[in-house]
């Protein structure tokens, strides 16, 4: 399994994928002033992708994280996408980067 992350803008997205394609991403907004939201989204039909759950975490670490996201994509999947993001955590809600 692999784990890959994109960032744009405010937001982050954690893909987790197997040899038969995405298991499920795990989505980061931290929009300026806003509250951070993360998001868990598990492959749909075609290519959609559908939301199973949206939580609030002031300071999450990674066992707060695999504890939320066990229920819905399972222990295994959940450690490895926790492991991930604590490996390359998001920005913190509402940084910016030094003017150009």
């Amino acid at each position: 399994m692999t784990v890959t992350k994109t960032v744009v803008d405010h937001g982050v997205a954690y893909e987790l994928r197997d040899d038969a394609g995405p298991c499920c991403t795990l989505a980061y907004t931290a929009d300026p002033d806003e509250p951070s939201v993360w998001k868990i989204l598990l492959p749909g039909p075609g290519d959609t992708q559908d939301l199973y759950g949206t939580e609030q975490f002031p300071n999450p670490d990674a066992t707060q994280l695999e504890r939320w996201l066990s229920p819905f994509i399972g222990d295994q999947h959940a450690t490895e996408m926790a492991d991930a993001v604590e490996a390359d955590p998001p920005r913190p809600a509402g940084w910016r980067p030094r003017p150009a």
